[in-house]
């Protein structure tokens, strides 16, 4: 007996810290990156007019998830109805990352209940037309015509977002359903140390177990820290303790915590780090805003330059320039840039008007980035980890360049005559929150590289199998 209880309680106590370490803080990865794709889905049914736009407000003050509705409708009125229960969805996968704690203690059995409840709202892992799920039955209706009315690249990407969806949600509630076995027999094992020293069971008592039980519950009633009491959980502890199959099933227990054990170090492929490729694209995306504004300032600086400078002549220039369609002159500016690596200044020439124009793409794109309707945002989510973590190094670089350029223009307004500098409209501000953000997206990239060198030295060291 008390082998047993040794043994059952050091493997409870690795599993609950596999858990913590390990396993939710995925899982809570998983749910984020679950919450990103039905964004994205959420806002192409949107644009097809196949739902409606309902979004679900909730109470800032809320502290548990509620479970959107899962029962029949009419068929006319399937979009309003889904609308308004993704919406729910999609607000309620939010708030459960972002405000839950994913570790075992806050994830008690009532939350796990309520997770696995969320998670049936739509079932992604079994979205068909035969769904028992009314839900999931009419997103499965809903996904098939957007199908037909995509074009190849629209369909690749739905199939793509409902695979990835289908995988999250596999993996989700393959958890929850581990943690909650974690904490059944973490509840046996209380059950076990607290029952009254001098009980006496026999097989009898077991087949026919009602006075026991009552006599067992009054213990724990009597107790100072009060124990709950499930009626089925402690008729399993006397059946693995007390009764004639006894041993068969204690071995069963333990089997079963430490297969689940070796099948997650089996499984346990690269972790899941696509949601912090995507956060690190994001936080670049909010530098469109601030980019913006330092070109805007840029602008209104060089008008102020061209002012200063026209003449008389000039503008009759201007004036014959119009009249015979001729190509405006482009202008020349002769920067100093600073290399932050060796100090040392060094001389580049920009044509404003090309500049201007250049970062004028480069802030749609990052614009996009941030934006959950943008096509390019649509692309990301049929894009493999490697591709994203390409286009990430890719765009901090080109952070770092303009971040560079800008700086000098910056220093190259604010050299003119003094009598203009009044005039000039200052970025550095704009410039440092910028940096700040190329600083965070150099972090989510550090961490996906961090993590994929730590994937290939354990299996190099064969901790991991593919």
């Amino acid at each position: 007996m008390n082998n047993f209880s040794e043994e059952l309680e050091h493997l409870i106590a690795t599993r609950r810290e596999e858990f913590n370490k390990q396993l939710l803080p995925q899982m809570q990865q998983n749910y984020a990156a679950l919450g990103s794709v039905v964004k994205i889905l959420r806002s192409n049914l949107l644009k097809k007019g196949l739902v409606y736009d309902d979004p679900y407000k909730y109470d800032s003050r809320m502290t548990e998830i509620k479970v959107p509705i899962n029962e029949g409708f009419a068929d006319s009125e399937r979009g309003t109805v889904i609308g308004s229960r993704l919406a729910q969805y999609q607000t309620m996968i939010d708030f459960l990352t972002n405000s839950y704690q994913f570790n075992c203690s806050f994830l008690t059995p009532q939350r796990i209940a309520a997770m696995v409840a969320l998670n049936k709202t739509f079932q992604w892992s079994a979205l068909n037309e035969n769904s028992t799920l009314p839900n999931t039955r009419a997103m499965s209706e809903i996904c098939k015509s957007l199908h037909s009315v995509s074009d190849s690249l629209t369909g690749g990407l739905l199939r793509d977002s409902l695979g990835h969806l289908s995988r999250l949600d596999t993996d989700i509630n393959k958890t929850l359903r581990q943690l909650a076995r974690l904490h059944r027999e973490e509840y046996k094992l209380t059950v076990r140390k607290n029952l009254p020293p001098d009980i006496q069971v026999t097989q009898a008592d077991i087949d026919a177990p009602i006075k026991l039980l009552k006599t067992i519950k009054k213990s724990f009633v009597a107790k100072e820290e009060k124990i709950p009491f499930y009626h089925e959980l402690v008729l399993e502890v006397l059946k693995e303790d007390y009764g004639s199959d006894s041993e068969h099933l204690r071995r069963e227990v333990l089997q079963h915590l430490n297969v689940a054990q070796k099948e997650d170090k089996k499984t346990n492929k690269q972790e899941n780090m696509r949601p912090v490729l995507v956060t690190g694209l994001r936080i670049l995306g909010t530098t469109g805003n601030h980019f913006e504004a330092c070109l805007t300032k840029i602008i209104a600086n060089q008008e102020v330059i061209y002012k200063a400078h026209t003449t008389i002549f000039t503008k009759f220039w201007e004036a014959l320039r119009r009249a015979f369609n001729m190509e405006e002159k482009k202008h020349e500016i002769t920067l100093s840039i600073k290399d932050p690596i060796s100090n040392l200044q060094k001389k580049e020439i920009i044509v404003i008007e090309d500049y201007i124009g250049n970062l004028t793409k480069i802030i749609r794109v990052f614009k996009s980035f941030s934006s959950g309707s943008s096509d390019i945002q649509q692309r990301l989510t049929g894009m493999s980890n490697e591709q994203l973590l390409e286009l990430l190094n890719k765009y901090i670089v080109v952070c770092n360049s303009y971040l560079k350029t800008l700086t000098a223009l910056d220093d190259y307004y604010k050299s003119v005559d003094v009598i203009l500098r009044a005039k000039i409209k200052g970025i550095r501000i704009e410039l440092t929150t910028v940096r700040n953000s190329v600083i965070k997206a150099n972090q989510c990239r550090a961490e996906y590289n961090a993590s994929v060198e730590e994937y290939s030295n354990m299996k190099e060291l064969g901790l991991l199998h593919e």
